[in-house]
């Protein structure tokens, strides 16, 4: 039985080796015009192997003749997107190829339609998957997201297929954002746009590969809020406010450590004699729903704050069911917006410029939270604000007992005596 065939292609001399069992396989070029070269070479391929590349070592035959049969079933078999999709992926986890991509099926959609439909509240699918499972996601991150898509990613991906974008595609999209002025932190929370879109489609068999693995973030610290000095609060509650309700909020925020949205969902049933119970947070997307990280709390309730907060509760024209921090309808507080103008404007009543400062209604919580942190343990004082992730409150939530509230309490009365003078205080 031969065990070659020799032909010319142009001036070059190519060969058709022949397996064992009589299979001839694709000719491959020898790469000379000379016939007695054209024969050495293929007596080294007979002997030691055909060459696959410059790293690679030689392929025998039998190897060679078993890729060919792949090649051979692919090209005659009728595969449809999702036989294609397991043969890529089957080459990736080879490590063979990088981000393929399959041009049909799922993933051979509109890249931005696909990224808006997956941010829309009301109909995404993986919106519904994560609610179903029990985890947090609001209207207002799922906007925040959808407009970070419609500046950034919209006029940056329009025309791309879902399953063509690689990683170097994001790698470049980044680092056109930094180049253009937008500051790490920001460029961290862009990315995450597209980013949980092509990692979830991944897992849902859309496309072949997940494109985000491996990208790396960008380093740089988020700008805190500014937080006042304590003789700033004290001037700043003994000086007259426009508003009750924002100097109320305000009052509030700073001795308990309270988000804005903890603060206007708060409702008469709430108040206890010496605690607050913080089981809702307001969001002008969601309404009434959980708290941050989905867990109700206690936190101590200074006295003279708790009769400021009845006070209010007895001015609500909407009753008992109404909240405290009333607005013009029954079934809502007022708008946040509310909270932080009359921060502000009592802020330039003592003469700081709360942008220049970076004051914020939050910029309570980092003054409640370093005050604290002053006279007690940060485990303490994170048990009452909340400042954990779920894992670290599953380990102490068991261990937030009377006797913490209380000892929280009574620093805190010492903390803030300064300011609960109310001297001339709305």
């Amino acid at each position: 039985m031969r065990r070659y065939y020799l032909h010319k292609s142009g001036e070059i001399l190519y060969a058709e080796l022949v397996t064992p069992e009589g299979n001839k396989l694709t000719a491959r070029s020898t790469g000379t015009k000379n016939r007695d070269e054209a024969l050495l070479i293929i007596a080294k391929w007979l002997e030691s192997g055909i060459p696959t590349g410059r790293v690679r070592k030689p392929r025998t035959l039998e190897a060679a003749a078993g890729i060919e049969n792949i090649l051979k079933a692919i090209r005659r078999s009728e595969l449809n997107s999702d036989d294609a999709l397991r043969i890529v992926q089957s080459l990736k986890d080879k490590n063979l190829i990088d981000t393929p991509a399959v041009k049909s099926g799922n993933g051979a959609v509109s890249f931005t339609e696909f990224i808006e439909k997956f941010w829309d509240y009301e109909t995404s699918p993986y919106v519904r998957e994560k609610l179903t499972h029990g985890q947090s996601m609001g209207k207002r991150h799922c906007y925040e997201m959808g407009s970070r898509f419609l500046r950034y990613w919209k006029p940056y991906f329009e025309g791309r297929k879902l399953n063509d974008i690689t990683r170097q595609d994001l790698k470049t999209f980044s680092m056109s954002l930094a180049e253009n002025g937008l500051a790490p932190a920001s460029v961290n929370k862009v990315m995450t746009v597209g980013n949980a879109c092509l990692s979830w489609a991944y897992r849902e068999g859309l496309i072949p590969s997940d494109p985000t693995v491996g990208l790396i973030n960008f380093a740089g610290k988020t700008k805190k809020p500014g937080v006042l000095t304590p003789l700033e609060a004290q001037t700043l509650f003994a000086t007259p406010w426009k508003d009750k309700r924002a100097y109320v909020g305000s009052l509030l925020a700073c001795t308990t450590g309270m988000r804005s949205g903890e603060v206007l969902a708060l409702k008469l049933e709430d108040i206890g004699k010496q605690v607050l119970n913080i089981r809702h947070s307001w969001s002008d997307y969601d309404g009434l729903k959980s708290p941050k990280n989905g867990e109700t709390r206690r936190v101590p309730l200074l006295p003279e704050v708790r009769a400021k907060l009845l006070e209010l509760a007895e001015e609500n024209p909407f009753g008992e069911e109404g909240y405290i921090f009333y607005g013009s309808l029954p079934n809502k507080p007022i708008d946040r917006n509310v909270l932080l103008d009359g921060l502000h404007n009592a802020l330039i009543g003592i003469g700081i410029d709360a942008k220049v400062r970076g004051i914020v209604f939050h910029s309570w919580r980092h003054y409640y939270a370093a005050r604290m942190a002053d006279r007690m343990t940060a485990d303490q004082v994170s048990r009452v604000t909340g400042h954990k992730s779920r894992a670290v409150y599953e380990e102490y939530a068991d261990h937030i007992t009377e006797e913490n509230i209380e000892e929280v309490g009574r620093v805190g009365a010492e903390v803030f005596s300064n300011i609960l003078q109310f001297r001339q205080g709305a």
